[in-house]
């Protein structure tokens, strides 16, 4: 394992080197109709809780506090795009991501594999594998150069393991004076890997508006399918999602929400809400973040799956074209035993209650 850490982060370096040589971001163009691009994060965590470790996300099989006091691999990620133009009015693209994974390597996994076909220049159709968009931010959230903190709240991804979809969606923009809303349905299935398990998904259906007013943009969607999980009866999921928020420049201040239910594992509600204020390079910022389940006890036994609560504090810095070095700090209170959300390999000392401080580092690019 740390051997394939050592390839990630000489990877990394090796990249932010060559960006360091560049005069600044662009896409990089290969003929008239292909474009590559890339980005990435090299990223550090330090917890001082050692009856679990923090994780990135909750499918990574370890982090950083139990099994080593300082880990790469939270955050630390590596990827690239492709954008080609087959013919007037049909385009496609790839995207390929290495991050450490529910299987213990940085495998890369095919994030984007789709063609899309705009039938006007409002109304497009899609086939393939696209992002779900769950939250307000699903489609740059490995993208950490695109957010104002380390990651994406864990609280807020623990109600929805699936990321992707592979099917068609149909995508349709509305234009009202200043008001934008870009519709979405989508038809399809998913899948996602737990250790020792798979989650997968059929019968997905997505319905979401993604709505821009000046310096405000809210995000709604919801969804729906039929799921299996580690050989159980097919079961139905839905989640509905509300986000939104406002960037006037100097600073912002922005929210998102999800509520989920499971038929085997109960209900989940998830939400956060972050503001900051951009001081030249620097962009000091906060988070309050929570994940609770209420407690009527559903099928699966476990009536308070993944409850957390986080206070977070950090700054952004950026210092250079197409770079920024992220410090984030963190209080996580642990609120059950069943799965916390930033919390796996849980050792008997554990107990409900239990505060962890959490020390983040990261270094984005994009080129």
């Amino acid at each position: 394992m740390e051997r394939m850490n050592h390839k990630l982060k000489l990877a990394i370096a090796v990249l932010i080197f060559a960006l360091g040589t560049m005069p600044g971001h662009a896409d990089i163009p290969i003929g008239q109709d292909l474009t590559l691009s890339g980005f990435g994060t090299l990223g550090e965590v330090h917890s001082d809780y050692r009856q679990a470790d923090f994780t990135g996300n909750f499918l990574q099989p370890s982090g950083a506090g139990y099994s080593r006091s300082w880990s790469a691999t939270p955050d630390s990620n590596l990827g690239a795009q492709a954008d080609v133009k087959i013919v007037d009015g049909l385009t496609g693209v790839v995207q390929v991501i290495s991050r450490y994974g529910a299987d213990g390597n940085y495998e890369p996994d095919l994030e984007w594999a789709n063609i899309k076909y705009a039938i006007t220049s409002d109304l497009a159709v899609r086939v393939g594998r696209t992002l779900l968009p769950t939250y307000e931010r699903s489609d740059s959230e490995n993208v950490g150069y695109t957010l104002p903190w380390v990651r994406l709240p864990n609280e807020i991804r623990y109600s929805n393991s699936a990321t992707h979809s592979d099917g068609i969606d149909v995508l349709y923009r509305v234009t009202m004076g200043a008001v934008i809303q870009d519709l979405q349905l989508q038809f399809g299935r998913t899948s996602e890997e737990f250790p020792g398990a798979v989650f997968d998904g059929k019968n997905l259906v997505v319905l979401s508006d993604s709505l821009r007013y000046g310096d405000t943009s809210v995000h709604l969607a919801y969804q729906t399918m039929k799921y299996t999980y580690a050989g159980m009866p097919p079961a139905q999921f839905r989640l509905a999602s509300a986000g939104i928020t406002y960037d006037p420049g100097t600073w912002f201040v922005t929210g998102d929400s999800n509520y989920a239910h499971y038929d085997f594992f109960g209900d989940f509600f998830a939400w956060y809400l972050s503001g900051g204020l951009r001081l030249g390079q620097f962009t000091p910022y906060a988070i309050y973040s929570t994940e609770h389940a209420p407690s009527t006890v559903p099928p699966s036994g476990l009536a308070s799956l993944g409850n957390e609560r986080t206070v977070s504090a950090g700054v952004r810095w950026d210092f250079a074209k197409n770079l920024d070095f992220k410090l984030q700090l963190q209080q996580v209170t642990i609120e059950s035993l069943d799965a916390p959300a930033s919390f796996t390999n849980l050792q008997p000392g554990a107990r409900i209650g239990d505060r962890v401080n959490v020390i983040s580092l990261a270094l984005d690019f994009v080129f």
